[in-house]
């Protein structure tokens, strides 16, 4: 089998001639239209700009479609692409299983780019007994993305832009997950907040001012489940934030994850405080696409994150 960068140069065939196009274009394909960019497409191809590109020009020309539309700030797939995008990853997903089965899956040579996508505090769990392990593997990369609310709000779309993404139980259904840690929340306050144990009630909670992450409305709803109304006045863009601005202010309270809160204040300037009476435990787990279930590259992968959890 020619290689991708032969694919690319070879004479332009036409569109029904699918032997001349060369099944070797497909991972070019998937690459383009999973990571809707050429230069990272590359990066992931082990191709320079301009091979990738080249690549997508003969796509375009195959499917006689644009695949990747510019907007103002980044590439969206046309319609026509979106379709493809999961025929295209069940096609590559069987054959890597039939040629590759047979071996598994070589992280000590592979060139594979994995992507997750966490929350910050998510990203500083997972990443710190990821990042050893991909340290013995030089060639791999590995890439966490923002965690964003219309990422949430379109779960297919999202599971099959990246390889994993990182949330608690019971917010995606229908798709494979595998469990990785439990965590609870615990209140967070200043040093010298008056607040403790036993004044934290939920009236208490409920006349104070709160800080929030950038997903407010869950936070609202995981109080009111405590009988806690409370007023969110502050929303920072970041968990990992969180801490450093209630410090500050005694007067308002932060909720958080134990796990990254016993960290953070370790750091020093907040307390921890339990939740009130009622807070259930979170599961978080590890999300991925259906498609991708026999990929070897994949089952390697997810296999690491599930064995190094915290």
């Amino acid at each position: 089998m020619k290689s991708i960068d032969a694919v690319i140069t070879a004479a332009d065939t036409g569109p029904d001639d699918l032997a001349a196009l060369d099944l070797n274009m497909l991972p070019a394909l998937r690459a383009l239209l999973q990571e809707r960019s050429v230069t990272r497409a590359g990066a992931r191809l082990g191709l320079g700009q301009p091979a990738t590109s080249a690549a997508l020009r003969r796509l375009r020309g195959h499917f006689d479609d644009p695949l990747l539309v510019r907007t103002v700030t980044s590439y969206e797939l046309s319609p026509l692409a979106a379709g493809l995008l999961g025929a295209v990853e069940e096609v590559l997903a069987a054959a890597e299983s039939v040629f590759l089965g047979a071996h598994g899956f070589r992280p000590a040579v592979s060139r594979r780019t994995f992507t997750v996508m966490a929350s910050d505090g998510s990203l500083a769990l997972l990443g710190e007994h990821l990042l050893p392990r991909f340290a013995a593997t030089p060639n791999l990369r590995l890439e966490f993305v923002p965690m964003t609310d219309p990422a949430v709000h379109d779960v297919e779309t999202t599971l099959r832009a990246v390889d994993g993404v990182v949330m608690p139980r019971g917010i995606f259904t229908g798709h494979p997950a595998e469990d990785l840690w439990a965590d609870e929340f615990v209140l967070v306050v200043a040093d010298g907040s008056p607040l403790s144990a036993e004044t934290a009630t939920p009236e208490r909670l409920g006349a104070m001012r709160w800080v929030s992450s950038f997903h407010g409305p869950s936070v609202a709803t995981t109080l009111e489940s405590w009988g806690i109304r409370a007023q969110v006045q502050v929303v920072v863009p970041s968990y990992l934030a969180m801490p450093l601005v209630l410090a500050a202010s005694p007067g308002h309270v932060g909720l958080l994850q134990r796990r990254l809160a016993e960290r953070l204040a370790a750091l020093g300037g907040v307390r921890l405080l339990p939740p009130p009476a009622g807070a259930h435990e979170i599961r978080m787990a590890f999300w991925w696409h259906a498609s991708r279930e026999r990929e070897p590259a994949h089952v390697w992968f997810r296999r690491t994150v599930a064995a190094i959890s915290p």
